[in-house]
């Protein structure tokens, strides 16, 4: 029972994984050397000699200047544009005094105002195997996510109104769980990839007939638009936040990223009809298969005695060339799915606290997917003390059934996770984590206990 009680020290996962952080920083910007709202805030004008003559910005000499310049209409003499001189680098240099953390605040506001936002979130994972597990697993291994994403607001920036870009950059590093630790066939951690920098998502979005039709196109995650779990997404395990029968198959998330598009119709209050095509796969797959994704989803979304529910219906086919388990080739594979939450309760003054519910059920081919039919479902208790109204509770259990086609010992793979996310303060979480798997990998490994720590901090 000991190995149960294995919470790492904090200051040992952070210092494991500043390491890599350091080791590799991720890109700067190129910035332009003068401030752009030091040219902004200070209109300047040229002389008739085409040296700086004036600035708007109250200089007693300045303003003369340009009162004479107006009325005279003679060549500026040369000790007036000296004086404008020493006045504009005057000013500049006043912005060159306002401290670089004061300098991006007011480039952000700016941006902001104009339609253009920044934000996005590090990560820091840190997992150690506390019984099971495969032969000579490490004993800790951290890993770090740092993902910056930019949105542009077509409207605010030059008044084309319901489109939306966004670029996302991201960069990961750390030993993969499933290699050194864990040879699960679901993901342990939503986060586990290999190390890249990269851009994962670039696409355009745009809303039409008052957001009745919403169409997408670009570079993206299938699972950001279908797939969603309500209540499911602060699970570590990749099981609650989609469905393994697709997500250990075919489709294209995190880390890497679909060309393709979708098209979402609202004809009603809490009603969708969506439709998206993709030309990747998922990194699972150990080799391509071509073709294209094709994915739909209905979903009802209402309220039941007061409180929320929701039902989503999908399907999916690919027409790439699969290969089977038994030898031969599939020039196709389908499958479907069904996700449903209910909030069970909720104080009576509608806050973020209550307690939310979710099932899932996903199918996938026997004779080419490694997880022919997945079961799972969990409960999520925000807000569990009135006083901590943002810490949040999870349990949750998924059961995979994997194929009878291929050489698994074990015909299935069962997992269950139970979090606590301690709200720390101004976007910074810590979430311990313990994950128990049965048949972990449908081979001979041993039943296992993982231990988790994610700290987590957006911006």
């Amino acid at each position: 029972m000991k190995r149960f009680l294995l919470p790492l020290p904090l200051f040992l996962m952070l210092g494991v994984l500043a390491r890599p952080v350091l080791a590799s920083p991720p890109p700067q910007r190129n910035e332009p050397a003068l401030p752009l709202l030091c040219c902004l805030d200070l209109p300047i004008s040229s002389g008739t000699n085409g040296t700086l003559t004036e600035i708007d910005s109250g200089h007693p000499a300045a303003t003369s200047n340009r009162r004479r310049a107006e009325v005279d209409a003679a060549p500026v003499k040369t000790s007036r544009p000296e004086a404008g001189k020493k006045s504009a680098e005057k000013s500049t240099d006043g912005w060159r005094d306002i401290p670089p953390l004061k300098q991006a605040v007011q480039a952000q506001s700016f941006l902001g105002h104009h339609g253009v936002t920044f934000n996005g979130y590090l990560q820091l994972d840190g997992s150690s195997v506390a019984s099971g597990g495969q032969p000579k697993a490490i004993g800790f291994n951290g890993q770090y996510l740092l993902d910056v994403a930019t949105t542009i607001d077509t409207k605010q920036l030059f008044g084309w109104p319901g489109g939306t870009f966004l670029v996302d950059v991201q960069s990961h590093s750390g030993p993969s769980i499933v290699t050194h630790q864990l040879p699960a066939i679901q993901d342990p951690d939503n986060m586990d990839a290999y190390t890249t920098t990269s851009v994962d998502r670039a696409w355009y979005q745009q809303d039409l007939l008052r957001h009745k039709v919403q169409l997408q196109v670009g570079l993206m995650y299938v699972d950001d638009k279908f797939l969603t779990v309500p209540y499911g997404q602060n699970f570590l395990s990749l099981d609650f936040s989609s469905d393994s029968s697709i997500s250990t198959f075919v489709l294209p998330t995190y880390p890497k990223g679909s060309f393709g598009g979708n098209v979402f119709v609202y004809p009603g209050k809490g009603l969708y009809f969506s439709f998206g095509m993709y030309n990747d796969h998922s990194t699972e797959l150990p080799y391509d298969p071509g073709g294209d994704l094709y994915i739909t989803e209905e979903a009802w979304q209402s309220s039941w005695h007061g409180l929320p529910f929701g039902l989503q219906v999908g399907a999916w086919r690919d027409t790439g060339r699969f290969q089977r388990f038994r030898g031969g080739i599939v020039h196709h594979a389908s499958g479907e799915y069904v996700i449903a939450s209910q909030k069970l309760w909720q104080p009576a003054i509608p806050t973020s606290r209550g307690v939310g519910v979710f099932f899932q059920f996903g199918e996938a081919p026997p004779a080419v997917a490694a997880v022919r039919r997945h079961f799972g479902a969990g409960v999520v208790w925000t807000g569990p003390i009135a006083s901590r109204p943002r810490d949040e509770i999870g349990v949750a259990f998924s059961d995979s059934l994997l194929t009878a086609q291929s050489a698994f010992t074990h015909g299935f793979e069962n997992e269950f996770e139970a979090y606590y996310q301690i709200y720390v303060y101004h976007g910074l979480t810590i979430q311990p984590d313990i994950e128990y798997w049965q048949h972990p990998g449908g081979g001979t490994t041993p039943n296992t206990v993982l231990v988790l720590t994610r700290i987590m901090y957006t911006f």
